[in-house]
């Protein structure tokens, strides 16, 4: 159940501020940029599979710490990942933001979303949903990623899925 919940307009905004800037900031291939919107303990987890609670009891299709990140975004633009020749262009649409009420410790905030992310590559045009969810921390006037979960409609399918070199 969804609870309403009446936030200042401030943060509010700054929220979804964050959570726009994070989307044209993957678009863009600001990977630098992205990754100084997460704290150093954050993690960033896509499961296999849609009910999935934890990323430790099963398979995940990411399940990577900030450094992890670090890693494979500096792959992708030194031209070390095959699978991302030529580069893969993306648009990331962001709906229904809506901010949890179970997280005002300490000025956290739950953020979820729903996402729709088309990637273009080789002539090819894929179309994944989502639904996102962030745990964000204060950081200045904003916020900073301490977690962030990506749950694709599709997680379980058969195919398609390991040819993912670019976060959602």
């Amino acid at each position: 159940m969804i609870s309403k919940m009446v936030i200042p307009n401030d943060r509010w905004h700054a929220v979804q501020d964050l959570l726009f800037r994070e989307a044209r900031m993957i678009d863009e291939r600001r990977w630098d940029d992205w990754l100084a919107l997460f704290t150093e303990d954050a993690e960033y987890w896509v499961p296999q599979q849609w009910d999935q609670e934890s990323p430790k009891d099963h398979v995940s299709l990411f399940y990577e710490t900030v450094q992890l990140l670090r890693m494979r975004t500096d792959r992708l633009e030194r031209d070390l990942a095959p699978l991302e020749w030529p580069k893969t262009r993306t648009n990331h649409h962001l709906t229904n933001i809506l901010i949890d009420d179970d997280a005002h410790e300490a000025g956290n905030i739950t953020a979820n979303a729903y996402l729709i992310f088309a990637e273009y590559r080789r002539e090819e045009l894929r179309w994944f949903s989502a639904r996102s969810t962030w745990q964000l921390r204060p950081h200045d006037k904003s916020f900073q990623i301490a977690s962030k979960r990506v749950d694709l409609l599709n997680a379980d399918q058969k195919t398609g899925h390991l040819r993912f070199a670019i976060p959602f």
